[in-house]
C-alpha cells in the first residue's frame, strides 16, 4: 500500500498476547499475513494462538515471561531478534488492574500494577526504540485507558499507572520529532475480555476486543503523512 510508514510485511510484537485485546490484534493483523511474536504468562493459550496463526499462513512465535521483569525482557527481546530479525511494530498491551477505595488497596497490588503497566511499557520501549530509530521507521502502540485521560472513584492506582503511560508516551513523541518512528496510545473504556471474568459487571455494554483491534490496525496502517497521537474509544451502549 503506497504511503504506509513501514513495509507491507510487518514484524509485529505483542505483549499481553495470550487473550483479549492482544489476541484480537494478532488475528486482525493476520488478515494481511504479517509475522508475529506474542508474549504473555499463559503458555497453553499462547501456543494455541500461535498454532492458529500458522494455520492462517503467518509466521508466528511466542515466549512466556513477565514484561516488568528485566531478565525476562532481555531474554524475550533476544529471542525476538533471533526469530524475526527485528521489529516493525511493538504493541505494548500487557496490563493488570485492581480497583477499590484507595485505603483498601495493598502494597502488593500497587507493585504489580506499576511493574506491569508502567515499568513493562518502559522496558519494552527502551529495548525497541534503538532498532526502530536505526531503521528510521516503525510504530509503537501502547494500550492505555480512558482512565489515562481522566480519573474516577475506586480507580486510583490503575488510573495513576495509565496517566504515567500517557506522560511517557507524550514525552517520547517529542523526542521522535523529525523521525519516521511513531508512538501512540489507545484509550479504550471497558472491554469485554477475560479481565472481567468472575466480576459482577454488565459486559453487554462493553466494547469488544475486535472493536479495539480495528483501531490498532488503523494506527498501524496509517499513511506516512499522519502521526496519530491517541485514540479514545468508548462503548457505543450506555
Amino acid at each position: 500500500m503506497k504511503g504506509k510508514i513501514i513495509s507491507d510485511s510487518l514484524r509485529i510484537v505483542i505483549t499481553g498476547g495470550s487473550s483479549g485485546i492482544g489476541e484480537a490484534v494478532a488475528f486482525e493483523m493476520a488478515k494481511s499475513n504479517h509475522c508475529f511474536f506474542l508474549m504473555g504468562r499463559n503458555d497453553g493459550r499462547l501456543k494455541k494462538i500461535v498454532e492458529s496463526l500458522h494455520s492462517l499462513g503467518c509466521e508466528a512465535h511466542y515466549d512466556v515471561g513477565n514484561v516488568g521483569n528485566e531478565e525476562d525482557t532481555e531474554r524475550m527481546f533476544n529471542n525476538i531478534k533471533q526469530k524475526l530479525g527485528g521489529i516493525d511494530v511493538l504493541f505494548a498491551n500487557a496490563g493488570v488492574g485492581y480497583f477499590g477505595n484507595l485505603e483498601d488497596l495493598t502494597i502488593e497490588q500497587y507493585d504489580e500494577q506499576f511493574n506491569t503497566n508502567v515499568k513493562g511499557v518502559f522496558l519494552w520501549m527502551n529495548k525497541t526504540l534503538p532498532l526502530l530509530k536505526a531503521q528510521n521507521k516503525g510504530q509503537i502502540i501502547v494500550t492505555s485507558s480512558n482512565l489515562g485521560l481522566k480519573t474516577a472513584a475506586k480507580c486510583s492506582l490503575y488510573a495513576a499507572t495509565k496517566h504515567a503511560v500517557q506522560a511517557m508516551v507524550g514525552c517520547l513523541r517529542d523526542e521522535l520529532k523529525g523521525t519516521m518512528v511513531k508512538v501512540a496510545t489507545i484509550n479504550p473504556g471497558s472491554v469485554d475480555t477475560p479481565w472481567f471474568d468472575g466480576k459482577d459487571v454488565d459486559r453487554n455494554k462493553m466494547l469488544s476486543s475486535s472493536d479495539v483491534a480495528k483501531v490498532v490496525r488503523m494506527i498501524i496502517d496509517q499513511n506516512e503523512t499522519s502521526n496519530i497521537d491517541h485514540i479514545l474509544l468508548l462503548p457505543g451502549k450506555s
